[in-house]
């Protein structure tokens, strides 16, 4: 590692040992006791000699950080869900070029990082994994279902499942669907089921539940008026 001064030395030890991955100024000078002058010369060298970079937003992070563990302490509460968490689990072989995360509270695009602004009450479902959240698979479908364009389309969703079907709980995935309370989804993935040639119980509540008028499968897609009446869908793809 590059060669630092007594005082950077501290800094990068504390900040290692305290597992802060982002941190601004006035963290530093908060921590340390630093003037704003101090603080601010000390992360400018030791971003000079590359030990940190910059995150955004006025943070700063360590160069080598996971980009995972990064983009969730910039904003929280927020976990990785969408089009990152559907190649994380395997149902996608491509993966994005953005990070895209679901938080409970608004922030604009951060290099990478797009974050996805959902309710409280839909904002559960994930598990922690080494030093940040992530959308267990379940609910890594339900959001893209809900925001497919945040997933590359509801074709990636549908080949990702036809793929790894097995490996989703099926009662899990019908319970969270219900629990967030969104027509478009429980109609979304009531029909990928069915067409699946999956038949339950569950699969009957969700149609239950789908309330009336009709929303695209794909709401990206333009319309083409191939509806499918039992669940009242476009099926536009």
């Amino acid at each position: 590692m590059t060669q630092l001064s007594k005082i950077e030395d501290k800094i990068y030890e504390k900040l290692k040992r305290e597992k802060m991955f982002v941190f601004k100024i006035a963290d530093i000078s908060k921590i340390f006791g630093f003037s704003r002058i101090k603080a601010y010369n000390s992360i400018k060298a030791l971003k000079k000699k590359n030990i940190i970079k910059k995150a955004g937003n006025g943070f700063y992070a360590f160069s080598g950080a996971d980009d995972f563990a990064v983009a969730s302490s910039i904003v929280f509460p927020s976990y990785i869900s969408f089009w990152t968490a559907l190649n994380y689990h395997g149902f996608s072989g491509n993966a994005p070029k953005q990070i895209f995360l679901a938080t409970t509270r608004f922030s604009k695009q951060l290099n990478s990082f797009k974050y996805i602004k959902i309710s409280k009450q839909k904002f559960f479902g994930y598990i922690s994994i080494s030093d940040f959240a992530i959308a267990d698979k379940e609910k890594t479908i339900v959001d893209c279902l809900a925001f497919p364009k945040y997933c590359g389309g509801i074709k990636e969703v549908i080949n990702g499942l036809k793929d790894n079907i097995n490996s989703i709980n099926l009662n899990k995935i019908i319970q969270y669907s219900l629990k967030l309370n969104n027509k478009a989804v429980l109609r979304r993935l009531g029909y990928i089921f069915e067409n699946f040639g999956l038949k339950s119980r569950e699969i009957d509540l969700l149609n239950k539940h789908k309330g009336l008028g009709y929303e695209l499968l794909d709401p990206a897609l333009k319309k083409k008026n191939n509806l499918n009446k039992r669940w009242l869908l476009d099926i536009n793809i």
